[in-house]
């Protein structure tokens, strides 16, 4: 069962946990895997039709279906579709989320997941982009648009009002919403009667398609509801919000069309709603029944090619010759099987500094070649080894220079005790290298990653960037701190190297972040190329802050244009790893690569945060095997760590509001980002925590959900006595629309605080923890 909500960002130190299961017409279930509405409604309208009699198949105040309304976001299937028909864009043209826009005095936000990459016109309808919309829309005819929103059966916009605000929804084309059943249906039926161009028809099916798996819609997805879907969300006419969904399942010839309009809430949670309604739809409850798919660790729309089974690791005899690697396209992976040194020179082509000698990129071949072997586990779970990213280390065309590098030192690693080192390297460590426990708090800091100075490097490149106040208050409040007005931005400390350790940020809380965490949560939200490293000097200006610094990266290992200048000063590639790596043997015998096994815990992270790896499957390791010792079961034997880029995308990915910190189904449990949880103090609770839930839910599974809230979070707690007095102050213990439907984040957290007395002092009666009703 789902379960969700260990922080309360607005609340300091204070745990609490909601599952957000009730909604509006639906009792409480219990049952497992269910996913629901995120956030409290007022009430909605509901229709389902057969689309073969158009009769109804579930109705609920279907008046105000026929009502005209702005339709917001759902609009963004005619937009593309006219862009695309009219040529202005193609299924292939990229646009970059600069996640906020403002088009006619409208300002909009983006709060899909960030790709780190230009969005295709498929993942604009999926992640209901603002601003790949709004960029098309400002050169989009109106008898284009008008021609698209005729072809759907929908009214044409009102010329009155300008393009760009009509094509993003805002205003200028109201509709009845029970007319977009019609509108989606002409989308999905075979053969179809849309005067489309078949590039255009794959897009917007395509887009629609993910935006019910992975997109603003998911919350079809995971209830096993395959769908072609669309999310709005509009203004009603008291001057509150309106959420709609509209869509046809199944996704190839469906048989039921559907649409809902949810006041008080946005299009997320009109698509929970819906997702709940339509489950209990006798012709699809089979299917909404099982288990929800999850999706890939990058969201994959339909145009991306599926990937292969993977074969089956080698054993510890049988050392790697080649690799599967993940390919990053449209928004997915398409799986290459390469040989390992095809692949290190390929790697070499994308990481090595111009120029460099024949020495320094036998260095790099041996360092590339050494972390591909430490970490073949790191996409399991997508069914291959490593991806050509930053993520993992990035992929290029091979030159005949990297070839005959990778050739010459074929089959050489770095070992650590016999086995593949743990070991990075970065594009410059800016004239001093770094110890991980400085960039990824919890790191073990071996001998062999020392912090030192580093004269080949020579603090190159050197950099600048000037960020607004207001760029830098939306990336902090994607990083999940709190905040409007960011007042000052201050560096209060450094660490050894002399890289920036913590800054005060004064407007929001917390009020202090890590150098690091600020250079993550600028570079997911505006870029990376703003702030390139931690070791930087900074001074207000007149709109806001101005950064200069030197180097490129993390800095921990080997510096790779500090090699370059190694190699040219006539060292080889023997005494460059020897420099930056000390200690560490090079074997030239072919050795097994680490490979985790099935009975694993998986983490997945975010680019900026794989150095934290070992340091979160430790946590988690440790946490799962004193529980299980603690709650007398057996331990998992396989459990998957999800930690989001941002807490728009753990929303988007759980259906969960933002003061909560994590949800689990079955094995898998999702998080807010890394940087939250660290600076709150709660990332050991909140991981303890969701493992509680996950390991007492065949027991707790049908029990009121103040006894499985109050298990997680006193097993959770330090404060594990059932004798501590804190536990001893009686009431009644909350009501499962108390923890499910809390009207503030301090009302959730008195009614966690409630169920954990409640369990607590059952079990200091003498109950065991099973036995607790």
């Amino acid at each position: 069962m789902k379960r969700a909500g260990l922080l309360l960002i607005g609340v300091a130190a204070t745990i609490a946990v909601t599952a957000r299961l009730g909604i509006p017409g639906s009792a409480f279930s219990g049952s497992a895997n269910q996913r629901a509405a995120p956030a409290r409604v007022d009430g909605f309208a509901f229709l389902a039709i057969d689309l073969r009699t158009r009769s109804p198949l579930d109705e609920v105040q279907t008046s105000r279906l026929d009502r005209a309304v702005a339709p917001g976001s759902v609009i963004k299937i005619a937009t593309l579709a006219a862009a695309l028909e009219s040529g202005l864009i193609n299924e292939r043209t990229g646009v970059m989320c600069t996640r906020e826009v403002v088009v006619d005095g409208h300002r909009l936000t983006c709060s899909h997941p960030d790709r780190h990459r230009p969005l295709l016109p498929a993942d604009a309808l999926s992640d209901s982009c603002n601003v790949y919309v709004a960029t098309i829309a400002k050169r989009l005819s109106r008898p284009a648009f008008d021609r698209a929103l005729a072809s759907l059966g929908l009214p044409l916009s009102d010329r009155r009002v300008p393009v760009s605000t009509a094509a993003l929804g805002l205003e200028g084309v109201d509709l009845a919403p029970r007319a977009l059943i019609e509108a989606v249906f002409r989308v999905a039926e075979e053969p179809t009667r849309l005067p489309w161009k078949p590039e255009t028809l794959s897009v917007v099916r395509d887009g629609l398609r993910a935006a019910a798996r992975t997109g603003t819609a998911t919350a079809l997805g995971a209830r096993g509801i395959d769908a072609l879907a669309k999310t709005g969300t509009t203004i009603g006419g008291g001057g509150g919000t309106q959420g709609l969904v509209v869509g046809v399942t199944p996704a190839s010839k469906p048989t039921i069309g559907f649409v809902l309009l949810a006041s008080g809430g946005a299009g997320i949670d009109a698509a929970g709603i819906a997702a709940e309604r339509l489950a209990a739809l006798p012709s699809i409850s089979a299917a909404a029944a099982k288990p929800p798919a999850r999706a890939p660790a990058v969201p994959a729309p339909a145009i991306a090619r599926p990937a292969t089974a993977m074969p089956a690791a080698p054993t510890s005899a049988e050392p790697v010759t080649t690799l599967r690697v993940g390919i990053a396209r449209d928004g997915g992976y398409t799986v290459r099987q390469m040989g390992l040194e095809e692949y290190v020179a390929g790697v070499i082509a994308g990481e090595a500094a111009r120029d460099s000698t024949p020495a320094a990129l036998e260095a790099l071949a041996i360092a590339i070649r050494t972390f591909a072997m430490a970490n073949l586990g790191r996409h399991r779970g997508d069914k291959f080894d490593l991806c050509d990213t930053t993520h993992c280390q990035v992929l290029r065309k091979p030159t005949q220079a990297t070839l005959r590098a990778a050739e010459a030192s074929a089959g050489a690693i770095l070992l650590d005790h016999g086995a593949p080192a743990s070991i990075y390297f970065s594009a410059s460590c800016g004239g001093h290298t770094e110890r991980p426990s400085e960039v990824w708090p919890g790191a073990a800091d071996p001998s062999y990653l020392p912090s030192k100075p580093d004269d080949a490097c020579a603090g190159q490149p050197s950099w600048s960037a000037d960020l607004s106040a207001g760029d830098l208050e939306r990336a902090l409040r994607s990083g999940g701190f709190n905040g409007r007005d960011l007042r000052d931005l201050r560096i209060i400390s450094r660490n050894d190297s002399g890289r920036v350790a913590r800054l005060s940020i004064e407007g929001f809380s917390p009020d202090v972040i890590s150098g690091q965490d600020l250079r993550t949560v600028v570079g997911r939200t505006l870029g990376w190329q703003f702030i390139k490293s931690t070791a930087f000097e900074l001074r207000r200006t007149s709109s806001g802050f101005h950064f200069s610094g030197r180097g490129s990266g993390h800095g921990v290992g080997m510096c790779v244009i500090g090699a370059a200048q190694l190699g040219a000063r006539g060292q080889s590639a023997a005494e460059i790893l020897s420099r930056y790596f000390p200690g560490l043997p090079i074997s030239t015998r072919p050795v097994a690569p680490v490979i985790t096994t099935a009975d694993d815990v998986i983490v997945m992270l975010p680019a900026g945060d794989e150095g934290e790896r070992d340091v979160i499957r430790d946590l988690a390791t440790r946490s799962r095997n004193d529980l299980a010792k603690r709650l007398g079961v057996d331990r998992p034997s396989r459990i998957t760590l999800r930690f989001h880029p941002s807490v728009e995308a753990y929303q988007r990915a759980t259906g969960q509001p933002w003061f909560t910190a994590g949800a689990t189904i079955k094995d898998e449990m999702d998080f807010v980002p890394l940087t939250v949880l660290r600076d709150r103090g709660v990332l050991e609770r909140t991981v303890q925590h969701e493992l509680v839930h996950l390991m007492t839910a065949s027991v707790l599974g049908g029990r009121p959900l103040w006894v499985r809230e109050g298990a997680a979070s006193f097993f959770a707690s330090e404060r594990s006595d059932a004798s501590d007095p804190a536990y001893r102050k009686r009431g009644a213990c909350p009501t499962d629309q108390e923890l499910t439907r809390p009207v503030s984040p301090g009302a959730m957290s008195l009614a966690s605080n409630r169920a954990t007395a409640c369990f607590a002092r059952q079990i200091a009666a003498g109950r065991k923890w099973s036995e607790v009703r």
